[in-house]
């Protein structure tokens, strides 16, 4: 069995069973409980197999090690090789030596407490008598599991019946023995083993704390009941209690062993054995000082001590640049020092008479060095010469304006180096004596601590005298004068003390001497006349710091009784203690000095009104304000004299007031009896209590990132104030005051007996040092302490005119200004018009047919050669060459056909094989941010130095809102107090029950992968590992350990009767303070969870408001799984995952609402998102692909449907653009660029629309054209292409331009999108004007030869067609061109597309940036909820890293100073930075002020514990954790420079503090919080990148992400321009995982902006060149089209949609799409030679406005509407929205604005291509009238007109 004490266990950390009991002699014959072990106990260990059959008779022991064992730790029960009987196997005794090393360590220096506590366990462990004292109840808890244990049950639980005299001996022998090696001395070992300061400690709470499996150690519960009556147990069983007789521990041992020894204990581990006192150096050092000097001997002394009555401090600023201050005693006083000196002349010019005319005087008497004939004369004055001059004397900075030098500058210069010439101020006075020699400050101070000499609260003027060479007579005689001068001298503001010093028979020798009395000595008055003053003869042996005797008065004196919280009560003064008692204990007297130092007055002088044991209390109540308040020392001192001043000042009567009448504790009556005060009123001014409240308001607590005083005033820091804080520290209800404490905060105070002096001391503000060798509280700690910091720029106000948004006011400005000068324009022409064509002077004689009878009777002008510009004739002479090539090159496809079709195919099939080497990028870092970025590269080496941000598996849980589930639970705050406190109804307990029982159900989930189990433990991430094999779970829960026995704990007080504390005390005590190791209540459980690390409220808490946890409306569990950078070694994880999704989606609870979220979530609703999706999709790309193959054909009858249909042809066609798409996907494949999904959703759209529209165009053409006589199919072919093949190579060669250009931004996926698009539409154009050419060809000979389309074997008999245009282009001929462009409608159209564009810009400059992450979901994806409760419950978002790279000298104390945060540290530092941060988190979005790894280095190398953080093992010379029993010395630090280790220890040592756990000894150790955020490098010789992590603000959309990332970027950057790194390799830098997303964000605009100006200069050179040089064309084309995107980012803003990379990708290729509405129209317009630019835009309109619509916009508006129904939302908003956007802001511009603003600002005609007109007219014979002369028309379409118009009047 492993039978371990439970506080042994703690410190052993291996050992997990627990101690056995005792065997009484004397009693009689009992059995065996039980023998062996048997089934797994609590906390990991056994429990013990239950004595049945032959094993209840004890077991004769014959293995020879455990008889060893016995015989050396277990006297009692060892009776001899042959003859020793036990009810413990041997494998028990083996279990037992194991765990004894801890008490062997601890308990060993007093063998008595160390026989005694090892005879109480092996009694329990082995006696052969067990049952006469142990009862074992099988029906208690078994741990979890254990049932299902095939083997024999254990014993869960058992009683251990012992009498008080027994238990107490026990005790008693123990309690006062230290801890061997503790840094503070008097340090007891009870503190290890009664789980709470020793002083809180008494026999009951110690057994209790030892049998108690909430220890986390103890395998079994032992309940140790103490009685000195039998007992009978529930089934009848009668025990006696076990009545040893132990050994008291001023008692040596007669039965014992060597191993355990046999002398009594020492003082310092006994009280009852009385401690010699210790010597303490009398006068003195300063005698010794002058025998080294003098000799021994030589010389006689007369002294003088001078206290001063005014005990004003002198608050002295340091010369510049300094800033501090330093606090004098009051007798620094300038004027005081003059009066010392004065004081001293008069004794040195003293003149003693021997007879009636000798006289002597000191100079003829005092001791001479032989260089010097000044007599030696130690005093304060001697670093000042004895001149009153120098302590005058004063010194100016250069401009005579600030004081850089006094007497306290030169004093604080010579007493810390006395020897100096020269003081090192600009004094420039001399430290040394008059004598010649420097003075130490010993021989002239007095009072001091350490070397504060400024806190000296006494004088000493030494006047040494020569008794070697010199008369003693006239010794005798100057030393009667030195004591009648002094009894006579007055000074109210002195208090003297004097002696001479010598033989007394040198007085007595003369009988003419004045003789020097024995003055009694005393304390000064305050108030008193006269002089004070106490003489010492030459008998009087003078101790040094010894005052006179104190005439204060003591309250109380020593301890009575049990207090409160297991504390104790102190006695009232009886008339033996009333006067201060001197303190005379070394162990007392070290603690009062280091911890009450203005109480402290040297060894023996200081008096008290409070024990040794009442001094060890206090210090043993230390603990928390020591771990929160000891950061600022200001804070901590203030706090402590409080303390200190109620519990031992030798005048705390004048504002204690003991309340003998109140009630004792546990409703005892008697404590006054027995002398105890059961409760005091501390009386202390306003002042001082908001001064010392002040001084500790601030101080942070790190690890919970909150403030010390949430914990030290029982509520949240905002709600405290000094009354609050001081109620709370006084009720005995805070688990910690052993006593109620009324403070009284009054400025006076009367009884009728008694007026009081309510306590006012100065105390020293947080923004001052204590002292030189201290610093002051830092910024963090003290707001006082802060330099003044400028405010967070304001917030930008919204840019408005007259209350109007501006650019809404600037935009409507501009419109109505356009509208006011158009109407004027349309009003002017209208009138200039009517008069201008009023007159005719020219009309055509000869006129063929009146089929354009109104340009035959317009005026006509013929162009001559002369009137032709260059440029028009490079425009018409290049139009001349493109139409001439396409049309060869159409006549050769459509000739053979056959060759072409091979080639393409071949071609372009190759370049389809590529597909398979394709690569598809879905990691969105890939996608969105660019390799070169910022982010990537930061989130590159994050991941490259600590790793990848862990997967997180989320459940956020909520109740539902009907009336069982709401329920507020009332809780009553612990006894005394009547108070009670509403939390939600997540905190009943039963609820929380359930929650348990999930989150376990939850870590039992397991996965298979590669047919392996995957279990949670598998793949988790365990901070503590390998020491801590728990997984990182953050829940509520793990403030109990995520066990149900601590959530049901509760602990009751003394009576038994009120509960003091709960599940609910425990968490609001676990939310203040997460990382402590006891919760400060009755139960004292730790907070820290199961696997070792906190569980911060903020992260497993929601919806709850400011810090009231308690109203908390949502548990979060979030469960931390390892994350890899190679996808391949996260499979297990993913398998894991998955399970846990099946788990979740299938739980149901009607307590509760899950809303839960995997790290794979979103990937697999994306995955099921495009699966449910696909069938949209097709259906979309069907109907656009039948409305092809439907609407290419030109029906004339039902009969020839099937022959006049184009369905195979239109099939083709759209095969093409496949073909295209994934010629255009392979030929990247084999460059090996990769492509996106969004290519295969984005790219295949535009081509289509590209593709159909220039097929619709080309088919078009042909069926309208006729053929030409003796012309064939393939010459008509050919002069089909010839004819709109430059309007296809327009559109096609901008568009891929464009795309081209668009390629060079940053951003992959829009690169790789421009890329591929580019190239897709140069292929599909190609395979346009060869491929589709051909196969045109052919199913025009199908046609022709009346076969049917598809069946081509069915052939109808030919019959006579009749021609015709087509029905669209009739009525677009007919009645829309015609009502668009007549003369009212033209004007509307321009003003209302102009105030659509006007509204747009407004519109698009408010456009929001990001994309929401709901968006990307399914609409009934799980998902969604679980976004919507993290906007909604959330209460911290994301954390933040702010890294420090590789590079950076830690060792440095500068560099140091520059990134920590306690004190010494820069306000600007890193951490400072981040905290002033935190405190403006609405603007900066830094919610926490940031762990740092270097202050708690700092805090865990200094460690006070013991034993302290830092040790060595002996053997191996590796690190030795606090928690090893293993033989270990303390770290040998060099002396700290700055209270830091110096350069080589800081490294030495870091890489234990980064091994270290944190625990119980050592709560700072760093594994945990920083192994990962520190790298060391060069086999850990040199520190690497580390970090320094806080939290974001809740960050509820992608605004608020953008301005995350803004801000902490700007941190970062003032935080390197602070550390002065100018290296941008160096600089500090911020990291959050969602950064790399967001950093598109920063530049997006600027991004849209620069892709949409490339691809318009694109356009616009490529339409200028292609369309003749014909810059007004190229300029509209532009115009419109970024009218018609501008117009799409209105609706943007107006349909919700965000501006981001999907859209910036919509809106390039809505660039695209919308050059094949505007440049075919455009280039009819340009070409055409009708007379007006009205008629041209007709002309425009009917030709080509019909083929853009039949063909890009029907086909696209039939697919994209099925897109409406798609179940993802990123289809519904960026596709069905975007795409139809694009089609109708398209088709309007292009149908019908473009060709109205053409009639207005069209260009002219081409003159060239007129004149090329005219000529082929004159060659025809038919020749337009000049100047009345005939002119004839033709009617032939295509010519359009025979006769050119009259340029000059168009």
């Amino acid at each position: 069995m492993q039978t371990l004490l439970s506080l042994v266990l703690v410190l052993t950390g291996f050992a997990k069973g627990f101690l056995e009991q005792p065997d009484q002699p004397g009693h009689s014959h009992g059995h065996c409980v039980w023998y062996g072990q048997c089934g797994p106990g609590f906390n990991g260990g056994r429990l013990n197999c239950p004595a049945t059959g032959s094993k209840v008779n004890p077991h004769k022991l014959t293995d020879q090690k455990a008889l060893q064992i016995l015989r050396d730790y277990c006297p009692e029960i060892y009776n001899g090789n042959d003859n020793t009987l036990t009810c413990c196997s041997p494998e028990q005794v083996y279990t037992f030596r194991e765990s004894i090393s801890v008490p062997m360590n601890i308990l060993s220096t007093c063998p008595a407490c160390y026989r005694n506590f090892l005879n109480q366990i092996c009694q329990l462990t082995c006696s052969p008598h067990q049952s006469k004292f142990i009862w074992a109840n099988m029906s208690g808890e078994y741990p979890q599991g254990a049932s299902e244990n095939p083997g024999p049950k254990g014993i869960p639980h058992v009683v251990y019946l012992m009498s008080n005299t027994f238990a107490n001996s026990v005790y008693d022998s123990c309690k006062d023995v230290e801890l061997p090696g503790a840094i503070m001395p008097g340090t007891k070992s009870m503190e290890i083993f009664c789980g709470r300061p020793a002083s809180m400690c008494d026999t009951q709470t110690w057994l209790e704390f030892l049998g108690t499996v909430g220890n986390g150690q103890a395998p079994f519960l032992i309940t140790f009941k103490l009685s000195d009556l039998p007992w009978e147990s529930p089934d009848k069983q009668m025990l006696e209690p076990m009545n040893m007789t132990n050994t008291r521990c001023n008692q040596p041992l007669t039965r014992s062993s060597s191993a355990i020894g046999t002398d009594k204990c020492s003082c310092k581990d006994c009280v009852l054995e009385t401690c010699p006192a210790i010597p303490v150096a009398g006068p003195t050092s300063r005698q010794q000082y002058l025998d080294n000097l003098l000799g021994a001997g030589h010389y006689t002394l007369a002294e003088v001590i001078i206290e001063r009555v005014n005990k004003s401090p002198i608050d002295h600023t340091l010369a510049p640049p300094l800033t501090t201050s330093v606090m004098f005693a009051s007798v620094f006083d300038k004027n005081f020092l003059h009066q010392v000196l004065q004081l001293q002349q008069n004794i040195t010019n003293l003149e003693a008479h021997i007879g009636v005319m000798h006289q002597v005087t000191l100079a003829d008497i005092c001791s001479k060095r032989p260089s010097s004939q000044a007599c030696i004369v130690e005093s304060i004055a001697q670093y000042y010469q004895n001149n009153n001059t120098n302590i005058d004397k004063v010194a100016y900075d250069d401009f005579g304006f600030f004081l850089e030098g006094d007497y306290l500058d030169h004093f604080l210069s010579c007493v810390h180096s006395p020897q100096l010439a020269r003081d090192t101020t600009k004094l420039n006075m001399s430290c040394l004596t008059t004598f010649g020699l420097n003075s130490p400050a010993f021989m002239s101070l007095e009072g001091y601590n350490g070397t504060d000499y400024h806190s000296a609260s006494r004088l000493v003027l030494t006047f040494v005298l020569d008794s070697f060479t010199k008369d003693p007579s006239q010794i005798m005689a100057w030393k009667n004068a030195f004591v009648s001068y002094l009894s006579t001298y007055i000074n109210p503001d002195m208090v003297l003390t004097y002696r001479p010093s010598g033989q007394a028979n040198l007085l007595r020798g003369h009988a003419d001497h004045v003789m020097v009395s024995v003055a009694e000595r005393r304390l000064p008055v305050v108030n008193q006349e006269g002089p004070s003053y106490a003489v010492v003869d030459d008998e009087t042996e003078l101790v040094e710091d010894d005052p006179p005797a104190v005439t204060g008065q003591c309250v109380w004196y020593g301890q009575c009784g049990k207090g409160w919280n297991g504390g104790s009560l102190n006695c009232a003064v009886t008339d033996k203690t009333r006067t201060p008692q001197k303190l005379t204990n070394a162990t007392a007297l070290d603690v009062i000095k280091k911890f009450c130092p203005l109480l402290y007055n040297g060894v023996n002088s200081t008096y008290t009104c409070c024990s040794p044991d009442q001094i060890l209390t206090m210090q043993a109540s230390l603990g928390v304000p020591n771990n929160l308040l000891q950061r600022c020392p200001a804070c901590y001192h203030n706090f402590l004299n409080q303390i200190c001043q109620m519990t031992c000042s030798p005048n705390h009567y004048q504002y204690i007031i003991a309340n003998m009448t109140d009630k004792c504790p546990d409703g005892r009556d008697n404590c006054t009896g027995e002398g105890a005060i059961p409760s005091i009123g501390y009386l202390i001014t306003p002042k001082f209590a908001s001064d010392v409240y002040t001084s500790c308001k601030d101080v942070q607590m790190p690890s919970s990132n909150d403030k010390a005083m949430s914990i030290l005033c029982g509520r949240p820091a905002k709600d405290c104030n000094p009354s609050l804080w001081l109620a709370f520290m006084g009720t005995t209800g805070n688990g910690q005051a052993p006593f109620p404490i009324n403070y009284i905060i009054t400025d006076s105070y009367a009884t009728p007996n008694q007026t009081y002096q309510p306590l006012n001391m100065s105390n020293v503000p947080c923004n001052e040092s204590l002292s030189n060798d201290t610093l002051a509280c830092s910024c963090q700690d003290c707001q006082q302490s802060c330099a003044v910091r400028p405010p967070p720029p304001a917030q930008k106000k919204p840019w408005k005119i007259a209350g109007i948004d501006a650019v809404s006011f600037i935009m409507g400005c501009v419109f109505t200004a356009f509208v006011i000068v158009f109407s004027s324009y349309i009003v002017c022409y209208a009138i200039i018009k009517e008069k201008a064509f009023g007159k005719k002077s020219y009309n055509f004689d000869n006129v063929e047919n009146d089929s354009f009878s109104s340009q035959a009777n317009m005026v006509r002008t013929l162009v001559s050669p002369s009137d032709i510009g260059t440029f028009e004739k490079l425009g018409a002479r290049a139009e001349e060459i493109l139409c001439r090539l396409f049309t060869v090159w159409g006549t050769f496809c459509a000739r053979y056909w056959h060759i072409v079709l091979l080639v393409t195919i071949i071609v372009f099939g190759s370049l389809a094989g590529g597909i398979i080497r394709m690569q598809v990028t879905t990691d969105p870092v890939k996608l969105w941010s660019a390799p070169q970025s910022t982010a990537r590269t930061q989130k590159d080496y994050f991941d490259a130095h600590f790793g990848p941000f862990y997967r997180t598996e989320q459940v956020i849980i909520t109740r539902p809102n009907n009336p069982g589930n709401q329920s507020v639970v009332i809780h009553q705050k612990p006894y005394p107090s009547t108070e009670t406190m509403p939390f939600s109804s997540l905190f009943d307990k039963s609820f929380i029950e359930q929650v348990l029982d999930l989150q376990n159900q939850i870590e039992n989930i397991k996965g298979t992968y590669n047919g392996k189990e995957v279990t949670m433990k598998d793949i988790c991430f365990k901070p503590l590992s390998p020491d801590h094999d728990e997984c990182a779970i953050q829940s509520v829960l793990q403030y109990y350990q995520n066990n149900k026995t601590n959530l049901d704990a509760v602990a009751y007080d003394d009576s038994g009767f009120w509960v003091v504390a709960d599940y609910l005390d425990h968490f609001l005590a676990c939310t203040q303070a997460p990382t402590s190791i006891s919760d400060q209540t009755r139960l004292n459980m730790g907070c820290l969870g199961e696997y070792g690390g906190p569980a911060f409220p903020w992260v497993v808490l929601g919806g709850f408001s400011d810090l009231d946890y308690n109203n908390a409306t949502a548990f979060v569990l979030t469960f931390v799984v390892n994350n890899h950078l190679a996808e391949d070694q996260n499979a297990q994880a993913e398998a894991w995952e998955a399970e846990f999704i099946k788990f979740m989606k299938n739980f149901t609870n009607p307590n509760m609402i899950l809303s839960f979220s995997s790290e794979r979530s979103i990937q697999d609703e994306l995955t099921r998102e495009s699966n449910s999706d696909i069938w949209t999709i097709a259906l979309s790309y069907m109907i656009m692909f039948g409305y092809i193959t439907i609407a290419l054909g030109q029906y004339h009858s039902c009969k020839t449907i099937l022959i006049d249909s184009k369905i195979l042809l239109g099939i083709t066609g759209v095969v093409i653009v496949l073909l295209s798409v994934a010629a255009s996907v392979g030929f990247y494949s084999y460059l090996g660029v990769p492509m996106t999904l969004i290519i295969i959703e984005v790219v295949p759209f535009l081509v289509l629309a590209v593709g159909v529209d220039n097929i619709f165009i080309l088919v078009q053409k042909y069926q309208r054209e006729p053929r030409l006589p003796g012309e064939t199919l393939e010459q008509q072919i050919g002069r089909t292409l010839g004819a709109v093949g430059p309007s296809m190579l327009l559109t096609s060669i901008s568009e891929s331009i464009a795309f081209f250009l668009g390629a060079m931004t940053d951003m992959p996926a829009v690169r790789e999108f421009a890329l591929y698009a580019a190239m897709a539409v140069l292929f599909d154009f190609i395979l346009q004007i060869t491929c589709f050419v051909s196969l045109m060809t052919l199913d025009a000979r199908r046609q022709e030869a009346n076969r049917f389309d598809i069946c081509c074997c069915v052939k109808l008999t030919k019959e006579e067609k009749k021609s015709s245009e087509g029905y669209l282009y009739w009525l677009v001929n007919n009645y829309f061109s015609n009502g668009l462009l007549c003369s009212w409608v033209r004007p509307i159209v321009i003003v209302v597309f102009v105030g659509w564009f006007m509204a747009s810009i407004a519109f698009a400059c408010h456009l929001t940036l990001g994309l929401e992450q709901a968006l990307s979901m399914p609409t009934d994806s799980y998902v969604l909820q679980y976004f919507g409760n993290i906007s909604k419950y959330l209460s911290v978002g994301a954390p933040v890293y702010f890294v420090i790279p590789a590079g950076y000298n830690y060792t440095n104390k500068a560099a140091q100073d520059a990134i920590c945060g306690s004190k010494g540290c820069e306000q600007d530092s890193l951490i400072g930075q981040v905290f002033f941060s935190s405190q403006l988190a609405n603007y900066t979005t830094i919610a926490q002020p940031a762990s740092s790894w270097i202050d708690d280095y700092f805090d865990w190398v200094s460690s006070t514990g013991n034993p302290p953080c830092c040790r060595i093992n002996d053997q191996t010379g590796q690190f030795c954790p606090s928690t090893s029993n293993e033989s270990c010395h303390n770290c040998p630090f060099q002396p700290f420079v700055g209270g830091r280790p110096n350069s080589h220890d800081f490294i030495t040592y870091l890489p234990m503090f980064l091994k270290d756990n944190p625990g119980l000894k050592c709560a700072k150790g760093g594994h945990a919080a920083y192994g990962a955020g520190v790298n060391l490098v060069s086999n850990n010789t040199q520190v690497g990148a580390t970090y320094f992590m806080t939290y974001h603000t809740p960050m509820r959309n992608s605004g608020d992400y953008i301005k995350g990332l803004t801000e902490a970027r700007n941190i970062a950057k003032n935080i390197s321009a602070a550390m002065n790194i100018e290296d941008p390799n160096q600089e500090v830098f911020a990291y959050s995982i969602f950064y790399v997303f967001y950093e598109q964000y920063l530049t997006i605009v600027k991004l849209t902006i620069q892709n949409i100006a490339i691809c318009m200069v694109a356009i616009f050179i490529v339409t200028f060149i292609l369309l003749g040089f014909d810059f007004a064309t190229a300029a509209i084309v532009c115009l419109t089209i970024i009218m018609i995107v501008v117009d799409i980012m209105g609706m943007m803003y107006l349909w919700d949609i965000n501006l981001n990379a999907l859209t910036l990708v919509n809106l390039v290729m809505a660039i695209g799409i919308s050059v094949e509405f505007c440049s075919h129209i455009a280039r009819a317009f340009a070409i055409s030679i009708e007379h007006s630019k009205v008629d041209r835009a007709k002309d425009a309109l009917a030709h080509m406005g019909s083929s853009v619509l039949s063909g890009i916009t029907l086909t696209k508006l039939g697919g994209i509407i099925v897109l409406a129904f798609a179940k993802s939302q990123l289809f519904q908003v960026f596709y069905f929205r975007m795409y139809l956007g694009m089609v109708v802001f398209g088709a309007s511009h292009g149908l019908i604005f473009l060709p109205v603003l053409l009639s207005y600002i069209g260009p002219s005609i081409n003159k060239q291509k007129l004149f090329q007109h005219q000529q082929s007219l004159d060659s025809e014979g038919k020749k337009p009238t000049q100047n009345g002369a005939a002119a004839t028309t033709n009617t032939d379409y295509f010519r359009r007109i025979d006769s050119p118009p009259n340029y000059s009047n168009l």
